[in-house]
């Protein structure tokens, strides 16, 4: 009875964001994804999401587009003015807002999100983040003109004694189609904390990986790893190495550094000392990949992605 009821739910997740094959059995299915089910999906997202980056990127620098279509990632160092991100550094470290904490390993995360209530309270914060420039590069790197939700995230490192390592510290993918994560770093960030480790090149969609997300999905719902049965491959060097992808890159850079990653690509935390501790505004864009158009940008939706957040999260 279960099966029968949940059966028109697990089909339609099939055309959104849903990528668990542990908690969808057609996901999961290993006959249909032996059939090319997953590989479909992969394809479909991927050809869906360049067309809606297509439609947005006259308003982007040709070496921007450049950077993120071949490498997967755009780096500008020194992003704002100093005057303008010293105020908006100094607002954020102050700010007391409603935070979300997370425990992945022997790392605690703390979240703090920023919706238009509380930017309110931050003006400078406020005027940064509705830098039309940022805002189209956001809006480019996400496919969609509805901006990433934006928080604070502090990282605090090797803070759970004996609760095993960080997953985020295992190199990986996110999910199965182009998604977009950034980070503009109120703090340096080296080796000592932790830096961002990517890739460069592995977002691209090329016949080696088509064939490795074919094999790992056959056998994803047994796979021993629980985010990889959930749908973000786990990625080893022996893949590395059969993917004919170089080296991972770890992005030690000073504050005030904005950073946008496809992460489609492969990537993962670095690894940090134990106590250690890194504070970024951060945000993340993952809509369906299978619209193709890319939004209206109205005020509103912006607005209403906060709240529909707090319903979900009230109702946990």
């Amino acid at each position: 009875m279960k099966t029968l009821l949940h059966s028109p739910i697990w089909f339609f997740q099939l055309f959104t964001t849903a990528k668990s094959f542990s908690a969808n059995p057609i996901l999961g299915s290993p006959l249909l994804n032996r059939l090319g089910l997953h590989v479909l999906r992969v394809v479909l997202a991927h050809l869906v999401m360049q067309s809606r980056m297509w439609l947005l990127h006259w308003r982007i620098d040709p070496a921007d587009r450049k950077s993120f279509r071949e490498q997967g990632f755009i780096m500008k160092p020194n992003y704002f003015a100093a005057d303008d991100f010293q105020r908006m550094e100094q607002e954020l470290r102050h700010y007391q807002g409603h935070s979300r904490t997370y425990l992945q390993g022997d790392t605690r995360t703390l979240r703090t999100l920023l919706p238009p209530e509380a930017l309110e309270q931050l003006p400078w914060t406020r005027k940064l983040l509705g830098n039309p420039a940022l805002l189209r590069l956001l809006c480019y790197t996400n496919g969609h003109q509805r901006h990433p939700l934006f928080n604070t995230e502090q990282i605090f490192n090797g803070t759970r004694t004996g609760a095993g390592e960080d997953p985020q510290k295992k190199l990986h993918v996110d999910t199965f189609h182009p998604t977009m994560k950034f980070w503009l770093y109120l703090d340096d960030v080296d080796l000592h904390n932790g830096t961002f480790v990517y890739i460069p090149g592995s977002q691209r969609l090329s016949w080696k990986r088509l064939q490795w997300e074919y094999r790992m999905s056959i056998r994803a719902r047994t796979l021993p790893d629980l985010y990889a049965t959930r749908g973000s491959f786990r990625v080893t060097e022996q893949d590395r190495q059969a993917l004919g992808l170089p080296e991972p890159r770890a992005f030690a850079v000073p504050r005030n550094t904005l950073l946008i990653a496809n992460t489609f690509g492969v990537h993962g935390r670095g690894r940090a000392d134990p106590g250690s501790t890194r504070l970024a505004l951060w945000g993340m864009g993952r809509t369906n990949p299978f619209l193709p158009f890319p939004g209206t940008g109205l005020p509103v939706f912006n607005r209403l992605q906060y709240r529909v957040l707090a319903w979900l999260e009230n109702r946990k």
